[in-house]
């Protein structure tokens, strides 16, 4: 509780004071009302390093007793490949198929014996994906090659939900000497596979803080993080270390983002790189008053005001790892990139 108001208090200086410079367990998708049977991937966003191969299922939930199916997935090849298709386990394992067409993959299964009761959730086909470049591609159903068959081998009314799959940047580790008392720190890397606080901070800091807050500029109020908490690249967080700490965890460099920022304080983070604050700001010029960062050691805050003269400005570089208030005029997005 203590922590607490001392947060309250930071974020009352910051209006008061800177104000004066002027943020796999299988489960069925229910079929949407107006159709028979919905299809979709699983896991769906999916990602790979470049050269690794992940499998992906595709599943159907239906209500009316199936024969066959027939799929063409579009994909990015500079971003990922599907290399190969398996029915092992599918509900149609006769009469499958697997092809290349340009960009597209050609899959399906046909069983026409296959009409004893199968409705519900049934497996169609595991994929193998393999990450090519760093990027994200989507996992596309083309309208014109969706078919899917009831036992009388006409068209049952199905939604086709795309997939999403990303090819991961490589890994890299991030560290940061924190110090103790209040630091405002930001995640310059995503890491895919883990961004609870259990796996960015704690691994490396358990013990060593005893706060963790994020802003929320909706409902202008601090909320509390716990250990089973998702962290987000964009966003600013407080922590309150208890002693001096090196902060480290491993991910993909985080270098685009798209933000919203509410009128009045946003309490953001940065991407991994180093930029001239008026350029990382570019997409938001002259909609904002003021740019605040918190200085650890000293325990105050420091300005940029983008219309005071350069000598009365604290600083004039956005930082990888370093959160940011930023004082808007209105309410915009910000976007920016390494």
């Amino acid at each position: 509780m203590e922590n607490k108001i001392a947060l309250v208090g930071i974020l009352t200086i910051v209006f008061t004071v800177l104000a004066a410079s002027a943020v796999s367990t299988t489960v069925a998708i229910p079929i949407p009302d107006g159709y028979d049977a919905i299809i979709w991937l699983k896991p769906d966003p999916s990602s790979a390093m470049p050269g690794e191969s992940i499998t992906v299922q595709m599943w159907v939930n239906t209500s009316v007793q199936l024969s066959g199916w027939a799929d063409w997935i579009y994909f990015d090849p500079d971003v990922v490949n599907i290399t190969n298709a398996d029915y092992t386990g599918s509900a149609f394992p006769k009469d499958t198929g697997f092809g290349h067409w340009g960009n597209y993959v050609r899959i399906g299964g046909r069983d026409e014996n296959y009409c004893e009761p199968n409705t519900g959730e049934l497996l169609l086909v595991t994929l193998t994906l393999e990450g090519i470049n760093p990027g994200t591609s989507q996992l596309y159903h083309h309208p014109d090659h969706v078919e899917i068959y009831d036992c009388d081998i006409e068209d049952v009314n199905a939604m086709w939900v795309h997939g999403n799959f990303t090819c991961l940047a490589p890994q890299e580790t991030f560290s940061k000497e924190l110090v103790k008392g209040w630091n405002l720190i930001s995640l310059p890397l995503y890491n895919a596979t883990d961004m609870t606080v259990a796996n960015i901070i704690d691994k490396s800091l358990s013990g060593k803080y005893d706060a963790l807050y994020r802003y929320d500029a909706v409902n202008k109020s601090w909320v509390a993080m716990n250990s089973s908490d998702v962290m987000e690249n964009g966003v600013g967080y407080f922590i309150h270390m208890t002693e001096d700490g090196t902060w480290t965890y491993n991910g993909s460099a985080y270098t685009d983002m798209d933000i919203s920022l509410q009128q009045g304080l946003n309490m953001i983070g940065w991407l991994n790189c180093s930029k001239d604050i008026s350029d990382a700001l570019s997409s938001i010029e002259g909609d904002y008053w003021y740019v605040a960062r918190w200085n650890a050691t000293a325990q105050k805050f420091e300005v940029y005001n983008p219309v005071a003269p350069p000598a009365f400005n604290d600083f004039t570089t956005m930082e990888r790892g370093e959160g940011y208030f930023i004082s808007m005029r209105r309410a915009e997005t910000l976007t920016a990139n390494c």
